[in-house]
């Protein structure tokens, strides 16, 4: 589910934007939502998801704060480096100062213009960010993601071998790679649905089967490179039976 975030500190404007953004993703039936919608920078601060991507509109000035909304900006590029960032603004003059601190915004949206204006260019980029999560989302295929603390990694997914949880240490993923072994905060529901081509052989396994070596079906154990090894559900382990039967057949 891709993430959209709203900061605007004028009530009615606040209550105009959200309509026009929930409009655009329930009209075109997106995987997206709008998660906060707020007067208080604190608030969206701390209603961030734990994601790498998401959509961000900003108010430049909040309570009569004119670079409120920058500053939060820099934190969010800080955070999460693929943001999307917005600013629906009557500062013009500021916008300088989104190059100096590297916000690198997708928009720029003046107040000033006509409410109709306002309207499109929401519309517009709620689409533009959408397209581009999806751009990336196929790129990712081919490459793994994962970050620890503020630094960002990523592993080719055809040197990826498995990624696996263990009880002691709740809250972490360890991933094992043909030259790199790494653990990182996360969990394995959220990385199975975000990649599809890794098949989850038990509740703490998420495996590549391009780096299985063999399977047993009775013992219900996969081998892989390395001689690393793990075991399969039984339901899974039916899965994987048939799912090994139709690639040879």
């Amino acid at each position: 589910m891709f993430s959209i975030y709203l900061l605007e500190d004028n009530p009615e404007q606040q209550a105009f934007y959200a309509r026009i953004i929930k409009n655009t993703i329930m009209i075109n039936d997106y995987a997206m939502k709008l998660v906060c919608a707020t007067n208080s920078v604190e608030k969206l601060e701390n209603g961030i998801l734990d994601q790498e991507q998401g959509l961000f509109f900003l108010d430049m000035e909040i309570a009569k704060q004119t670079d409120a909304g920058l500053k939060l900006a820099s934190k969010i590029r800080q955070k999460m480096p693929f943001a999307q960032i917005v600013f629906v603004t009557t500062h013009d003059e500021l916008a300088f100062l989104t190059l100096e601190r590297k916000i690198a915004p997708l928009d720029y949206i003046l107040k000033d213009q006509s409410i109709e204006d306002i309207k499109s260019k929401i519309i517009e980029d709620v689409n533009l960010a959408r397209s581009q999560y999806v751009e990336s989302l196929y790129h990712q295929q081919s490459l793994f993601g994962y970050h620890i603390g503020s630094r960002y990694f990523s592993v080719p997914m055809n040197e990826l071998v498995m990624l696996y949880t263990i009880k002691e240490r709740p809250g972490s993923v360890t991933m094992i790679a043909e030259n790199r072994q790494a653990e990182f905060p996360g969990n394995l529901n959220n990385l199975e649905e975000k990649y599809t081509n890794l098949f989850r052989c038990d509740k703490s396994y998420l495996v590549n089967l391009d780096h299985m070596t063999s399977f047993n079906a009775q013992t219900r154990q996969l081998h892989f490179n390395q001689g690393l090894f793990c075991k399969a559900s039984f339901r899974k382990a039916r899965d994987l039976t048939k799912l090994m039967k139709n690639h040879v057949s």
